[in-house]
């Protein structure tokens, strides 16, 4: 089974076109529920005894502009419910926040499993939500950005898959959050709610007025409210057409991108057996796939499987269906498939075996990340003991090497970066799992509560220098609270021997938890930040990295990132940002003046010939990280073909002399991150450690 042959900003590009088909098919649909609208009126008035044409001008503008404010109203509304991204559709449906402290074992599979699909692919970890009350195994994305998304699964999820399985379907959901599919989803939420309140206003019209109209037949009024209910009937009918057809729209879009996410997915894993298996346990499942929230239905297009029952038996539930055939999804992944399902009862906990297995591993390797579970059925043992196994590894993390003991090596091939970009592969994932056994685990214990998140930046900024890092001290001492400064204290020795390449891994791990701070808290968090590294009246390399990753995602998913446009289309208006940037990313790779000048111009040489003339190297003393900083800013708005032809830029500027060094690897992925490109990590190719 194989995906198409695109990279992630063809699929971008594609993602932005069914947008745009969307907003067409909506235009349309205004059209034709205005018409509902016209008759509607035309109904009414002629009731009353109004002298109505056949067709009345005046009448049709009337009912479009009203319909379309209405829709547009009704649109917006559900559109701004959901304003804060994927947390806000989780919540919606009764969802619960899960971190990693959880004493459960198979919410801790989760976050773990999560996470390692986050760092492999080089996206934000997302805000990760259980539904309790959902027996059904199902799980969905949501989200506008990476930066704000939301991954949620439901119970059954959790229990009735192994973690092979659990895989197949995280990486399934990560496949909608790196195509764009996100936006798209919520978009077609807000679109058929403003629909759907056509038909519910036509509703409590007839509803109202028909039980008032035997009180009022024999008045005078009588006519104009037989008037009012016919109109309102017409409403509901048009407004049920006007359902339909965005159910039509919804599902059509849904099915083409559920068969590209379960390709990409497999991809992801290389391993068919784990998505297959979780599809065959939903077809002989008693639950299925089910969701039976209230607004189940507005976000089926978002979900792995139906969230209703639905055998497709006739033409109508076919065209409805937001999801292929299951049988035909899993015969795509496993063409051996002889129709037999798994068969669970309710009640059942098939995932407990498969977590005793993972919990067992943790339990000999230190973490076990990197160690499938086996994808078999059930198991005998109670989720008591399974939990009491899980005690012994309740937290990843215990990095015992220190950066003298240990070298990296680095084979990278430029031409490679842009297709690398939004892919993950088996080998990132076990190479993250590894990297999530080895931070520090002091680490991997503060980053599940806001404090120790919080704290945990505070220190990565602190200084080396003793002399510094008592300067930063007294700020900390001024501004935060006791309970920061003492776990800033207990971190630093965690920190001070933390190796560059699980800096921004650790801050991919911290992100979903500040994400929860108020804006009070974030608002002294930033200033907190500018004073620590403003400290010593210099900002180096370090700091530089953890201001603008960090600080660009929070300030995005804190904020209201949908409303974020284009506002660079030409190469013209960023010659000199991407001058300063291929400069200070030469400089930091290179001691020799010569060399940082050669590393530059292979980078200049990728951006066309016209706009790469007018930009010339800078060395050391004549740009600054503030400049650069700057110049990411606007990067970040510039358009996807821009930053395409930016990141292949930086990429040849980094490995054009084959020699990589992790501080180029980190300024690299910082510098994507920060223009919101999904960057996965560089494995090392050789690696020298000194012996446990």
């Amino acid at each position: 089974m194989s995906i198409q042959s695109t990279d992630f900003f063809q699929r971008q590009d594609d993602a932005r076109r069914n947008t745009t088909r969307l907003i067409v098919l909506f235009g349309l649909a205004i059209m034709g529920l205005s018409a509902g609208t016209y008759i509607a009126l035309a109904m009414i008035f002629g009731y009353s005894g109004a002298n109505v044409k056949l067709v009345d001008p005046f009448l049709a503008v009337v009912s479009l502009v009203g319909t379309a404010a209405f829709i547009l109203l009704g649109s917006a509304y559900k559109t701004s419910a959901l304003s804060k991204g994927g947390s806000a559709v989780a919540e919606s449906l009764g969802a619960v926040e899960v971190d990693a402290s959880s004493p459960d074992p198979l919410r801790r599979r989760l976050v773990n499993v999560v996470e390692e699909m986050s760092l492999a692919s080089g996206v934000p970890v997302p805000r990760i939500y259980v539904l309790e009350n959902e027996p059904g195994i199902n799980a969905f994305a949501a989200g506008y950005t990476i930066n704000d998304a939301a991954v949620a699964v439901t119970q059954g999820c959790l229990q009735q898959l192994t973690r092979d399985e659990l895989q197949g379907v995280i990486a399934h959901e990560f496949s909608h959050v790196l195509n764009g599919d996100m936006r798209l989803n919520i978009r077609l939420i807000g679109v058929i709610h403003g629909i759907l309140l056509m038909f519910f206003t036509g509703r409590i019209l007839v509803r109202t007025l028909g039980m008032g109209r035997g009180r009022s037949s024999s008045s005078r009024g009588g006519g104009g409210v037989a008037a009012l209910a016919i109109g309102g009937l017409v409403l509901m009918i048009f407004g049920y057409a006007g359902v339909l057809c965005g159910r039509l729209i919804k599902s059509a879009v849904s099915r083409q991108r559920e068969y590209l996410a379960d390709a990409a997915a497999v991809q992801f894993t290389r391993n068919p057996a784990g998505l297959a298996g979780a599809l065959k346990k939903i077809g002989g499942y008693t639950h299925g796939s089910k969701i039976t929230a209230a607004n189940a239905e507005e976000i089926s297009h978002m979900c792995f499987g139906n969230v209703k029952d639905g055998g497709f038996s006739s033409l109508s539930s076919k065209m409805m269906a937001t999801h292929p055939k299951l049988e035909e999804r899993i015969r795509r992944i496993d063409p051996s498939f002889d129709g037999n399902y798994v068969k669970l009862e309710a009640g059942s906990n098939a995932a407990v075996a498969g977590n005793i297995a993972g919990v067992s591993a943790m339990a000999a390797g230190g973490g076990g990340g990197a160690q499938p579970a086996s994808s078999g059925g059930g198991g005998a043992m109670s989720q008591g003991t399974a939990v009491a196994m899980a005690s012994a590894a309740t937290t990843r993390g215990g990095n015992d090497w220190s950066t003298d003991d240990r070298t990296l090596e680095y084979t990278v091939n430029a031409d490679d970066v842009l297709q690398s970009v939004g892919e993950a592969s088996p080998e990132r994932l076990v190479y993250c799992a590894t990297l999530l056994d080895e931070i520090p685990r002091p680490l991997m214990e503060a980053r599940s509560n806001i404090l120790g998140a919080i704290a945990s930046v505070y220190t990565l900024l602190l200084d080396e220098d003793l002399e510094e890092r008592r300067k930063q001290g007294q700020l900390l001492h001024k501004y935060c609270d006791p309970g920061v400064v003492d776990e800033s204290r207990k971190l630093w020795p965690a920190v001070a021997t933390l190796e560059q390449e699980f800096r921004l891994p650790l801050m991919d791990l911290l992100y979903p938890t500040l994400r929860r701070m108020t804006d009070d808290q974030f608002h002294n968090f930033s200033s907190m930040v500018d004073r620590l590294i403003m400290a010593d009246g210099k900002v180096v390399l370090k700091e530089f990295i953890i201001q603008k990753v960090l600080m660009h995602r929070l300030e995005l998913s804190l904020s209201e990132p949908k409303r974020k446009v284009v506002q660079f289309s030409a190469y013209a208006a960023v010659v000199g940002d991407m001058q300063f940037l291929l400069s200070c990313l030469a400089d930091v790779g290179h001691d020799d003046i010569n060399d940082a000048a050669a590393s530059f111009d292979a980078g200049r040489d990728r951006i066309p010939a016209k706009y790469g003339q007018q930009i010339r190297f800078l060395p050391t003393d004549e740009w600054t990280f503030s400049q650069v900083g700057v110049a990411l800013d606007r990067l970040a708005t510039a358009s996807p073909t821009i930053k395409k032809t930016v990141v292949d830029a930086c990429a040849y500027c980094v490995m054009g002399d084959g020699v990589v060094t992790v501080e180029e690897i980190e300024l690299l992925r910082a510098i994507c991150e920060s223009v919101d490109i999904p960057l996965p990590p560089f494995i090392p190719e050789a690696t020298r450690r000194k012996a446990a």
